[in-house]
């Protein structure tokens, strides 16, 4: 290949052959490479005088005349270094060409848009994921698989949810309300889903993450938050090839939560009834124990812990998920094609009871060349994935605690009261609580407590996601140098979701608060979205110096999703299940469809000048639907420079240096992901039934009227963010060291925000373009290889980003923005989060918690001294030793809302990870760590679970430290402290979610080619593998990742989460 390529090379050098000067000398030789053969073509001409030149001939000979004996001849070939050779006395000079040594960034091919590119020619920030090691661990879904991988990639999960996609955010967030999601191009199909649990891993050739303005600005209105290219295996060349991959793993609940147990528990409720006066159902005896003169129950009645229950332990479980895939692949250069065909199944059980996510996916992958010039690619993804199971982030009633599972879970009694315990005919206590459908000692009305081992058994929840993603190619090569690409896709997303609660559910059971009786539903969500690329490219080299590359293109894009469903209750027979949705009593389920249109016009430049000085320069110009006719298109421009140090004169007998480069660049790209495509528009709606409805009546009927709900704004445009990045690319020791480095300044403005208006405009809200904020960050990777041996290798790989974000304009008369969160009724109307000019978006908010008020704060113990501060909600005669007790901000001596603060910031200081890979005789070991450090999370389930003010319901087991005149330097609230001072947000539930976790363990072996060969085998490995296997954090929920209400405004937030998993998994794969 290397010779073609000189022999070519040594053509264009001829066709620059414009004059001959007369000759003093002939010169005369031979060309060979290191091992003897002769090199055809190679360019040889006289030194300052590139138009007196010849090229080699079959042989590798050559005959230059040149003007005297002080000339110099070069011979030049891509490929090999060049060599330079005085004439002196010479007549006849041979030489051996020495092959170039490719650098690590000039092999490495990244993807970016519209086309791909070596490392060494890039003038963007681009990360390129290790696809090797990311797969030798068991992968389900990719996105997941990111965490900790790539500087200033920040992955995170609402929880440890089976058949989940990540959040991913791109140095950090640009938008206050919007999806600050990057944009994902799928096999050059752009979307806004990572479509992760629609993809299998092992189908993933290549993922690079385009980072600043110069690699993402060509996708101008989508790229302000980031682009994900992803590229799915292709064909090779050559006799076809099966491989096959298998694992399976089995999983346990990483951390459960630490309760009390029965007699603590117990404990607990007798110093609760104890400062009530109510009685104690637990020490007073049944009427037969009472008729045999037993006058009270004993705290040490409790110690029996076979009449214990761990409700824990009854809705989790150890899980075994499996996961297959086998691809065929091949090609032939004769027939001029090249195909790739695979299919895989995974079925992943979750920890919680009946919970579960099985995926069946196939992908064919074709391309034909047709003749010397045209090739045609075909490219068909298609999935189902198939999600079982209760979810506890979603409630049954989300307007109260005890809608969610983890109030079950958590609150259930551990004991029931001595008297209610049940014997055999032997008088043998026997446990029989599991089988209950509520606990009936709580009182419904307020406090419907029911068994969460029936729920997750018996709520009916099913999610199927059929998705098919369908491209079709054609490139042209018009002439040399000029190629036409035209490309269309289609997918189709349909989403389908079933729910049916009977009379052993939550909402089914004849006693629920709902009041629903048996219902159920079936709710579907199709999306379809079309694409239409046309793309020119031309690429072209002058003189062995100047290299360019232009790129000009059109696109179109359209999208449609609807929504629709059926919902019933009060259904009269249970055993049809959905099928009998009709015996119900149909309710409303409000339809509606969104669809928008793109147009874009794109143009790219690239040029270099001997690989050493490079100019990159974009411009698209996209116009969207989604936004009024004067502001429908947006204008996005980008420009980059770098310089590739190491390939200067000086430098080049500097054999430690691998390569040095550095970067600038700067662009404009925008975001336009509205609520709806038609925020911009005034919109009518109707309320039937609602009394903000605007009825009337006419004719002598009610009819519904219709009212306008929404405030046009034929002013709303795209978000734009401008971004300027400087960047390092240094490696040394044949990039045995390799430092990559990046500084960046993001400036987002025209937020698109629903703000709040002023009430004369007849309106509460609108969406508007208002405000502004900026991200700055630093991101560094280093890669090392301390060791490398024939049999031994150790490979070391550490990134860390740190990024500020800062809100820096809101609107023009607001300074902060509060948010709210909903779970409970006692919290909804409180704003735990806000968001203020010159700060961090989604600050945490409330009291700062000091502790609880102690003794000698009293007059004699019972009425609080004056001069010490206490909430108004409360009154300073009710505040007793033990209550909480928070600052007083502006020092007025009250508690209130003027008192409120920022208490937390739920965004990391700085993300990373690191690793450590070792190769031995065939053996690979690779350790995995990854961290977050700063972030801050508002553990809501100690509001619930660390208060002693609820009767019958379980608390965590810190809670036995709690305030007592036992326990009297306790900072932990008392039994019975006033609910006005517990049902508050403070930083008490703050806590730092720092952490640094052991990701991954990973142990293979791959068996040797010599004994493989005998078995007709290409490749195979076995590996185990751990996740999740350890955490160092000072967290004290069990998860420090949690964030179960994840947005840009509420980050951090923990109630009633999906606990993650830890698993060992066993795996093998074979090619043949």
């Amino acid at each position: 290949m290397q010779k073609l390529t000189c022999f070519i090379s040594a053509l264009l050098m001829l066709f620059c052959v414009t004059d001959l000067f007369a000759q003093n000398i002939t010169v005369t030789g031979r060309v060979v490479d290191e091992s003897g053969e002769p090199l055809i073509a190679v360019t040889v001409y006289e030194d300052g005088k590139t138009s007196n030149g010849t090229m080699t001939d079959i042989d590798g000979n050559y005959t230059l005349n040149v003007t005297s004996a002080k000339s110099t001849i070069v011979f030049s070939c891509l490929g090999f270094t060049e060599v330079k050779e005085t004439v002196g006395l010479r007549k006849s000079i041979n030489v051996k060409l020495v092959e170039e040594k490719l650098s690590i960034d000039a092999a490495e091919v990244v993807s970016v848009g519209y086309g791909s590119v070596s490392r060494r020619d890039l003038t963007g920030s681009v990360s390129k994921v290790d696809m090797g090691e990311l797969l030798k661990a068991p992968v389900t879904n990719f996105d997941q698989a990111l965490t900790g991988k790539v500087a200033g990639v920040v992955v995170t999960t609402s929880d440890g949810a089976v058949g989940s996609e990540a959040n991913i955010t791109i140095r950090g967030n640009n938008s206050l309300t919007q999806s600050s999601a990057p944009l994902y191009i799928i096999d050059g199909f752009p979307t806004e889903s990572s479509m992760a649990t629609a993809l299998n891993s092992a189908d993933i050739e290549s993922i690079d993450i385009l980072k600043d303005a110069s690699a993402t600005a060509i996708y101008g209105a989508r790229g302000a938050n980031g682009v994900i290219v992803i590229t799915t295996k292709q064909g090779v060349e050559g006799k076809p090839k099966v491989n096959f991959s298998s694992s399976w793993t089995v999983s346990h609940i990483a951390n459960k939560a630490e309760l009390m147990d029965g007699y603590e528990f117990v404990e607990l409720q007798n110093e609760i009834f104890g400062l009530s006066g109510n009685t104690n159902s637990y020490i007073k005896p049944s009427e037969e124990d009472a008729a045999l003169g037993v006058e009270a129950y004993s705290l040490e009645d409790y110690r029996d812990q076979s009449m214990w229950n761990d409700w824990q332990d009854a809705i989790y479980r150890t899980s075994l998920s499996q996961n297959y895939n086998i691809s065929l692949s091949g090609g032939s250069k004769e027939a001029g094609n090249r195909y790739n065909a695979s299919l895989s199944v995974v079925d992943q059980n979750g920890i919680i009871v009946k919970s579960n996510f099985q995926r069946y996916q196939g992908k064919i992958n074709f391309q034909q060349k047709l003749g010397k010039k045209v090739t045609i690619d075909l490219l068909a993804n298609y999935s189902r994935a198939i999600t079982n199971g209760v979810t506890p982030t979603n409630a049954q009633q989300s307007s109260s605690a005890t809608g969610w599972l983890v109030y079950s879970v958590w609150g259930y009694r551990p004991v029931k009261p001595r008297s209610q315990w049940e014997m055999d005919a032997n008088g043998n206590f026997i446990n029989n609580d599991s089988g209950e459908l509520i606990d009936e000692d709580v009182a419904s009305s307020n406090d419907y407590r029911f068994n969460p081992a029936k729920t997750v058994r018996n709520e009916y929840r099913k999610t199927i996601v059929d998705y098919l993603n369908a491209n079709a190619g054609i490139t042209w090569e018009i002439i040399d140098d000029l190629k036409l690409k035209i490309t269309g896709g289609y997918t189709i997303n349909k989403r389908r979701r079933e729910e049916f609660n009977g009379t052993q559910t939550y909402t089914g059971y004849e006693g629920s608060p709902s009041g629903k009786g048996i219902n159920g539903g079936i709710y579907w969500n199709d999306k379809t979205t079309w694409l239409n690329e046309n793309t020119l490219t031309y690429t072209k080299r002058f003189n062995r110096k100047h290299n360019f590359n232009f790129l000009a293109g059109f696109t179109l894009q359209g999208e449609t999703f609807d929504y629709k469903g059926t919902y019933a209750t009060q259904m009269t027979t249970e055993s049809l299940g959905l099928n009998g949705l009709h015996t119900g009593s149909y309710q409303v389920v409000t339809p509606w469809q969104y669809d928008w249109t793109m147009m874009s016009g794109l143009f790219r430049v690239n040029y270099n000048f001997k690989y050493k000085y490079y100019v990159t320069a974009s411009f698209r110009a996209d116009g969207s639907s989604k936004f009024p006719a004067n502001n429908r298109w947006g204008y996005f421009p980008s420009a980059g420079l770098s310089w590739n140090i190491n390939r200067e004169e000086w430098l080049k007998d500097k054999n430690w240096l691998s390569n040095a480069k550095l970067r600038a660049s700067w662009g404009l790209t925008g975001n336009n992901r509205t609520t709806t495509p038609y925020d911009y528009y005034s919109q009518i709606s109707t309320l039937p039934g609602n009394p903000d409805s605007y009825d009337y009546v006419f004719n002598g009927q009610i009819v519904s009227g219709y009212f306008p709900s929404n405030m046009s704004n034929e002013k709303l445009k795209w978000e734009t963010t401008e971004q300027w990045n400087v960047g390092l690319d240094f490696s040394v020791l044949d990039s045995r060291i390799k430092l990559t480095a990046d500084w960046y300044l993001k400036n987002t403005r025209d937020l698109l925000l629903q703000a709040t208006i002023p009430a004369s405009s007849g309106y509460t809200s609108a969406m508007l373009n208002i405000g502004s904020m900026q991200n700055q960050g630093f991101e560094v990777t280093l890669d090392l290889v301390p060791v490398q041996k024939q049999n031994f290798t150790w490979n070391m790989n550490f990134n860390i980003a740190l990024n500020r974000n800062k809100v820096t304009a809101l609107t023009n008369d607001q300074y902060s923005l509060l948010r709210s969160v909903s779970w409970d009724q006692r919290f909804n109307a409180q704003y735990p989060y806000i968001t203020q000019v010159g700060k961090p978006s989604g600050m945490m908010y409330g009291f700062i918690y000091e502790g609880t008020y102690k003794p000698d704060e009293f007059n004699g113990g019972t009425s609080l001294k004056d001069g010490i501060p206490y909430m108004t909600s409360v009154g300073q005669e009710k505040v007793k030793p033990g209550d909480p007790k928070y600052r007083d901000i502006n020092a007025d001596g009250l508690i209130d809302d003027n008192d409120r603060t920022i208490i937390g910031c739920g965004q990391p200081l700085h993300t990373g990870g690191f690793g450590n890979t070792f190769n031995f005789y065939g053996f690979d070991l690779n350790i995995f760590f990854s961290w977050s450090y700063g972030n801050d999370v508002i553990n809501a389930n100690r509001l619930y679970f660390e208060n002693g003010s609820i009767t019958n319901t379980n608390q965590l087991k810190t809670y036995t430290n709690r305030w007592s005149e036992k326990n009297p330097t306790s900072d932990i609230p008392r039994v019975g402290a006033d609910i006005a001072s517990m049902f508050v947000y403070s930083s008490r539930v703050v806590e730092d979610a720092s952490f640094l976790r052991l990701r991954n363990v990973t142990l293979g072996y791959t068996f040797p080619r010599k004994l493989l060969r005998k078995m007709h085998f290409d490749t195979m490995r076995l590996y185990v593998s751990g996740e999740n296997l350890w955490t160092l954090t000072n967290y004290s929920g069990p998860d420090p990742e949690v964030s179960t209400r994840n947005s840009v405004l509420t980050p951090g937030f923990d109630w009633s989460a999906y606990p993650r998993a830890m698993g060992v998994t066993a795996g093998l794969s074979f090619t043949f």
